[in-house]
């Protein structure tokens, strides 16, 4: 017992290990530029620690007068993935003007110090002057914040491997979109000119968060391949993402702001509302140089195929009669371009062959052929050659698999199909031998047996159950099949099973007071469900997209106009701080359901 209490104790804490991140230490700042007038908010954030910590004592900070604010945790699960954070956060008061660095800070936990990176500040005497450096200034309130604006706070990073590349080469590119402080909503896939490049679809995006300089970006990522089908110098971008920006803008004020005597600053900010404005942000371009494939000692049979792979044959039975099929199976796996590659091609005089069915799911590809052998005489399945070029060597490989020994066979003699003669014509049945087989004899016992049964009705309700139970059989497979073939119709068809089941989490919300997350959800329920609706990318879907596809479905105009209302509604809840109460809630809950309900019987 003991010993299995021991066991248990030591898996439990390899297991919280496991599950844990590794220690990061890392500063952050809200903004890298400020006027004296103004406030820097600078947080120091633990990963991966799941234990209680002491705020973290700041160094002296030229420049700088220190205010400890208080603690922040969170915690969260992703896919099995376990993830903390503890952060604690310092308001920075500037003293004086100029150009100041936050040191790294260190901290020590379980005898393992960690150190932050150093963190440059630049302090102005002006709000003005601040804005002007970073191209903040001057917007007007009621356009919007302009791309040139807020280029410091939204920003398009376009990246990949390596420069110098091969003709038709895989390249792995990815576009980050980073994001400080600003509430983007309708974010829009990457756009680039794609001449001279084949370019793959994007796989889903991925949401994450980077510092870079000091300053915590939310990040949207997004991964493709291109392939590039022209020599010489290329340019890939710029890279353009499109999206909307939620801002704040004045309504006039109905109660004469002039002549109040309060003011109008108490108006002006009572009768605030929020609108979106586009905006498109580019990354810088990236040069390329495509240079073509080496001629030196390519192989022969080389058709293309750049990369990095792995070939695989084999050859099933091994032991036949000649006549006999047997299924040669080749199998390639890596990193390349499978576009261009081509699997081996089995040509042999001393086998007939049969076209083979290729099969290619992302980063394999698959060939089955049925070959025969036409005699006894063959001893072998030649071996199979497949060469490619490896981009890591710069050189070309040819890998060979077999040849694959096998045992051929004549067929027997009473294998062989013989012509049947008739004889004895003449001779009465009652004259054949006792134990001559009378073909007459059975023929006429199973009619008389098939004569009884089919006046059986018992005989008939097992057909008719047989049947019943093929025609259903076939019915569910076809359904099946399309489930699986038609990604669009499975779309559809699990659309309301999703929405439905995404809301049951939405009460919880509600009695936790969270209207922030309960209204993200309540957007992403409805974004999901006309996405999968329509066979669309929810991320692509903006709120004009969204109208115009329920105007172009003919749905009823108060139906439309719920729905624009409840997400602009959570859109201002989750980006411009609106407040909604429990009962506020309750009744949206109640709406989205309905909404769900009607498009469910609208939209076919």
């Amino acid at each position: 017992m003991k010993r299995f209490i021991l066991c248990f104790l030591i898996f439990m804490s390899t297991s919280s290990l496991l599950w844990a991140d590794a220690i990061t230490f890392e500063a952050t700042v809200n903004s890298p530029r400020v006027s004296l007038d103004e406030v820097i908010q600078l947080t120091l954030t633990f990963t991966g620690v799941n234990r209680d910590l002491d705020p973290v004592s700041l160094p002296v900070l030229d420049g700088f007068s220190a205010k400890y604010l208080g603690p922040s945790t969170s915690v969260s699960i992703i896919n099995g993935d376990y993830h903390s954070e503890k952060s604690f956060i310092y308001n920075l008061f500037p003293n004086k003007v100029g150009k100041f660095q936050i040191p790294p800070i260190s901290a020590t936990i379980d005898g393992h110090t960690y150190t932050t990176t150093p963190i440059d500040i630049e302090v102005f005497s002006s709000s003005a002057q601040a804005a002007q450096v970073s191209g903040s200034d001057a917007t007007d309130q009621n356009q919007g914040p302009s791309a040139e604006s807020i280029k410091d706070n939204i920003l398009v990073v376009a990246s990949i491997d390596k420069t110098d590349v091969y003709l038709n080469e895989r390249i792995p590119l990815t576009i980050k979109l980073l994001v400080n402080g600003v509430p983007v909503r309708d974010i829009q896939y990457p756009q680039f000119d794609k001449t001279n490049l084949v370019v793959d679809d994007f796989e889903k995006p991925q949401q994450n968060a980077q510092v870079v300089n000091g300053v915590r970006y939310d990040t949207v990522e997004f991964k493709t391949d291109i392939y590039p089908n022209h020599l010489g110098d290329l340019t890939l971008g710029p890279v353009q993402i499109q999206g909307n920006v939620l801002y704040k803008t004045a309504q006039s004020n109905p109660f004469n702001q002039e002549s109040s005597p309060l003011g109008g600053d108490i108006f002006n900010s009572f009768f605030d509302s929020y609108a979106t404005r586009p905006v498109t942000i580019n990354s810088q371009p990236i040069q390329l140089h495509v240079s073509a494939l080496p001629d030196d000692n390519r192989p022969n049979d080389f058709s293309g195929a750049i990369g990095q792979f792995d070939f695989q044959a084999s050859v099933s039975p091994l032991q036949l009669k000649a006549g006999d099929p047997l299924t040669l199976k080749m199998d390639i796996k890596g990193s390349g371009n499978f576009k261009d590659l081509k699997m081996p091609v089995f040509q042999d005089p001393g086998f007939k062959t049969y076209s083979p069915q290729i099969k290619n799911v992302g980063d394999e590809k698959t060939a089955e052929e049925v070959i025969i052998p036409t005699s006894a005489g063959v001893k072998e399945v030649p071996a199979l050659h497949f060469s490619y070029f490896d981009t890591s060597i710069k050189d070309y490989k040819t890998i060979t698999q077999g040849p694959f020994a096998i045992q051929v066979t004549a067929p027997s003699a009473d294998q062989e199909f013989k012509a049947v003669g008739f004889s004895n014509v003449g001779v009465e049945p009652s004259a054949m031998p006792a134990n001559q087989f009378s073909f007459g004899k059975l023929f006429d016992n199973s009619f008389q047996f098939l004569k009884k049964l089919c006046r059986s009705i018992w005989f008939w309700v097992s057909v008719g159950l047989i049947l019943a139970a093929g025609i259903l059989f076939f019915l569910w497979r076809r359904f099946q099949d399309r489930l699986e073939n038609d990604p669009a119709f499975a779309r559809r068809l699990k659309a309301v099973k999703e929405a439905r089941q995404a809301l049951s989490l939405a009460k919880e919300h509600i009695s936790a007071g969270r209207s922030k997350d309960f209204y993200a959800l309540l957007s992403k329920v409805l974004r999901d469900y006309l996405a999968n609706k329509w066979h669309q990318s929810s991320a692509a879907l903006s709120v004009a997209e969204i109208l115009k596809h329920l105007k172009t479905a003919k749905l009823d105009e108060a139906h439309i106009a719920q729905i624009k209302t409840l997400l602009e509604q959570a859109d201002l809840v989750c980006f411009a701080g609106a407040a909604r109460d429990a009962s506020q809630m309750q009744s949206d809950l109640a709406l989205t359901e309905s909404l769900i309900n009607h498009l469910q019987q609208h939209l076919k």
